[in-house]
């Protein structure tokens, strides 16, 4: 039957089981105003590991919301051991936070 639902202590086994196998940190970095050159910066921290192990989720702290959207801020992909790549569309003119949270999977 292709009309299978899942229940939820279903749900709540499979998170689980996710949350087990997961370890998660978590660092925050900031963005200078002054660190932007043609729409790029880069930030280093020891926290950032390219491996293909780790996912990282990358989001602007509550106070830098709104600058965030008004100029298309966004994060590149972890490629290099310690650094991580910011793009934006138009340079902010204030420092920015960002909150970066590193999921680890294990196999």
């Amino acid at each position: 039957n292709d009309n299978k639902k899942t229940t939820v202590s279903q749900m709540k086994r499979l998170a689980l089981r996710v949350h087990e196998k997961t370890r998660r940190h978590g660092v925050t970095v900031t963005l200078p105003a002054a660190g932007w050159n043609e729409g790029v910066q880069t930030v280093s921290h020891e926290y950032l590991l390219a491996d293909s192990r780790y996912w990282y989720f990358v989001a602007s702290n509550v106070d830098c919301l709104t600058v965030y959207g008004d100029t298309g801020v966004r994060a590149d992909d972890v490629t290099v051991n310690g650094e991580i790549t910011f793009r934006c569309e138009v340079t902010p003119d204030v420092d920015l936070t960002a909150n970066i949270l590193r999921l680890e999977v294990e196999k």
